[in-house]
């Protein structure tokens, strides 16, 4: 069997055999010649565990990971060793590392879904190097969580938030603790969402657009498995909560990041997108609008610290608020850019278009990016060169009003065989798309940054945008900018680009000279030291004027106001459901309200509480402070106001409430509106009886305004 001038020819042979012992000794007189042939190494490991020995192969696998570090399957191998060695943890890591080289590695997946479901889950791989100190950070994902419950391949945010948290998990990256987590809204908590599910998530929405693809939706389900069955997060003392999607979709998550700053002083950081749907409210759906409204409104006093995604977004924030929100301070905002290359990417062949070149316009087909517009010049191009022009490549999934741009595109005989839209495009394929395009067009009417002028940039390839917000931006100067909705100016550039190709030539000879990207982990690395040296607190509201009806329901505006930020700001504590166009329901046990007071008010002062019965009798206990207690029936349906008497003002009113249900248990109750004044401010007393009277989004009972107990002028 072999000979020992040709060891490894024994090992083969005796490994055929299955003659572990035979083999790897035969592999380790291969090795005493040749001890840098790193996979027999790996031959060895295999040979030494099938003998029974796990620690021996997994020292052979060590010896291997020296000279093929990014060997995936080689991890795996080293996590199969350690878990025979009843390591779990280091097998954990092990099978992370393995992902975290290969993402669609379904083997370390599974090994690795099987350990998080198990005994395993409570012991995380070790976080980055500590390069800038004891710095904390939780990323918020949940708005890429949501994106994956219902597509698959990301769009500009969800490929922002992917690249900086991954960049930011890496050993370079300057962290002493990092998680990953998702929002809870049923429970105003956070799961912590494992890095390996990130990863592999991240790594198959990458590969492909396919959702119903089966080991994008196991996986996924998995994943939701995982967090359906975690305990809610216990954040790290003093840690950040940085959210870099979109949080103002998510009803209570202002009120749950005041929680846990109470709790674990919690620091909160929020990455602005834009200001759109608010500054250009007509391309958004209204009830968008309005709860982008509400969320902007409380944000800047909510946050320690506010990142702009470009010089234009916080140019919009910072005219906003003040307009807007007048007398509500806002948090500092540092600009957080993504002028970045894009990832490399493994080759990938084209769709099936026609032959002959063409031009690429990416982004998703709705209202704000103006399609329309595209199209409709054209139309003209066609009409003017014919032939001439090239074919018409339109990359990004249907959103908000994209039904005239589809249906053009299916009444226009001009643009039969001229122009193909793509739906849902992988990374590598757009990559694709991107090296064979003749030009590029990226259109919007507003945009917060313009990924798709970056990414056209990166390929060294020529894009018209219109010259404004964060387009002028993403151009840097190398981007061929016409006036917004200018067509004569649009068509003027694509004609050059068309019918000069000296002029194309030369504009992208100035990109290749003049481009300056970076890397996803610079961008991470400028977050971490913009945490590093932000304030310690969220600045300081000032106190309402007395005598200001706050009502606590949804205020349905597309525009942000001071209201919206009170309404939020007022109410306290884990006791809250979420907020309703009526008001605000409590949950079961101690609700709190929280009413800051101006300075110096002396003397007592009345505080005014709207109530609103719910389904059934509720017995509820009213408490300002440590002082008044007042207890009140309120029958289903009735609305009662209740009167406390608050002697010793101080910084702030609190009142706690509690209710319970006909037979005792712990119940919610309806809060529409609270108010505080001074006794005699007769005035202000029927405000707010009008207001809960007249000024209310459902009609008025019998029992509107009834005071409860009464009391005198």
């Amino acid at each position: 069997m072999g000979s020992a001038e040709d060891p490894l020819a024994e090992a083969e042979l005796r490994r055929d055999a299955s003659d572990w012992s035979g083999a790897a000794l035969a592999f380790a007189r291969h090795l005493a010649r040749l001890p840098e042939d790193w996979r027999v190494w790996i031959q060895h490991g295999h040979c030494v565990k099938e003998a029974g020995d796990p620690a021996g192969a997994l020292a052979s696998y060590r010896r291997a990971e020296a000279g093929l570090p990014e060997d995936a399957d080689l991890q795996v191998q080293i996590g199969h060793a350690l878990k025979l060695l009843g390591d779990l943890a280091g097998a954990r890591a092990a099978y992370a590392r393995a992902l975290e080289i290969d993402p669609l590695s379904g083997i370390a997946w599974r090994e690795v879904a099987g350990l998080l479901g198990g005994t395993a889950a409570a012991t995380a791989p070790p976080g980055g190097l500590s390069l800038l100190g004891d710095l904390r950070v939780v990323f918020d994902l949940s708005d890429l969580w949501s994106w994956f419950g219902t597509a698959r391949a990301p769009t500009g945010i969800q490929r922002i938030q992917m690249e900086i948290a991954g960049a930011a998990l890496g050993h370079a990256a300057g962290l002493a603790e990092a998680r990953l987590a998702v929002f809870r809204p049923e429970s105003g908590t956070w799961r912590e969402l494992p890095w390996e599910a990130f990863r592999r998530l991240a790594g198959l929405s990458r590969a492909d657009a396919d959702p119903f693809d089966p080991a994008w939706t196991e996986s996924r389900a998995q994943v939701a498995a995982l967090l359906d069955a975690a305990s809610d997060l216990a954040f790290p003392d003093g840690a950040w909560l940085v959210n870099l999607g979109s949080s103002w979709w998510l009803p209570g998550y202002h009120l749950a990041v005041r929680t846990a700053r109470a709790r674990h002083g919690v620091r909160y950081a929020a990455l602005v997108h834009d200001t759109g749907p608010v500054t250009a409210p007509e391309y958004s759906e209204p009830a968008a609008s309005a709860r982008f409204a509400r969320w902007f409104a409380a944000l800047g006093v909510q946050a320690e610290l506010l990142l702009a995604i470009s010089d234009a977004t916080r140019r919009d924030m910072q005219a906003l608020a003040p307009e807007a929100l007048p007398g509500l301070p806002t948090a500092p905002v540092h600009v957080l850019r993504p002028d970045v290359a894009p990832r490399p990417v493994a080759t990938a062949t084209l769709p099936d278009l026609p032959a002959g070149p063409y031009a690429l316009c990416v982004g998703t087909i709705e209202a704000r990016k103006d399609h329309l517009f595209v199209l409709n010049a054209w139309l003209a191009l066609l009409r003017r060169h014919g032939a001439a022009v090239p074919h018409l490549v339109l990359a990004g999934r249907a959103g908000f009003g994209a039904e005239p741009v589809l249906e053009l595109l299916r009444r226009a005989p001009a643009l039969t065989g001229r122009v193909t839209w793509l739906d849902a495009v992988p990374e590598a394929t757009l990559a694709a798309l991107y090296h064979g395009a003749l030009f590029t067009i990226c259109h919007s009417r507003h945009e917060g940054w313009g990924l798709p002028v970056t990414e056209a940039l990166a390929h060294g390839k020529a894009v018209v945008a219109p010259a404004h917000s964060g387009l002028v931006e993403a151009g840097q100067g190398l981007a061929l900018h016409h006036a917004s909705g200018s067509e004569p100016e649009f068509l003027r550039l694509v004609e050059r680009l068309i019918l000069e190709p000296d002029f194309r030539a030369e504009t992208e000879a100035r990109i290749a000279a003049g481009l300056r990207l970076r890397s996803w982990r610079a961008v991470a690395e400028e977050l971490l030291a913009a945490l590093q040296t932000a304030p310690a607190a969220p600045p300081t509201v000032p106190a309402p004027p007395l005598g200001v009806v706050h009502r606590l329901g949804l205020i349905d505006s597309p525009w942000p106001e001071p209201a919206m930020a009170w309404a939020d700001l007022l109410r306290a504590g884990p006791g809250w459901g979420a907020p309703e166009p009526w008001g605000c329901p409590t949950a079961a046990g101690t609700a709190l309200i929280r009413l800051p007071l101006p300075g110096g008010t002396r003397g007592a002062l009345r505080l005014y509480l709207a109530l609103r019965g719910m389904d059934g009798p509720r017995r509820v206990a009213l408490r300002a402070g440590r002082a008044q207690r007042l207890e009140l029936d309120v029958p289903a349906g009735e609305r009662p106001v209740a009167v406390l008497e608050i002697t010793a003002p101080g910084a702030q009113a609190e009142v706690a409430i509690n209710a319970v249900d006909g037979v005792g248990r712990p119940a919610g109750i309806g809060v529409v509106a609270l108010m505080a004044c001074a006794p005699d401010d007769l005035a202000a007393r029927l405000t707010f009886l009008e207001t809960v009277s007249f000024v209310w989004p459902e009609r008025a009972s019998p029992l509107s305004g009834r005071v409860a107990p009464p009391t005198s002028p």
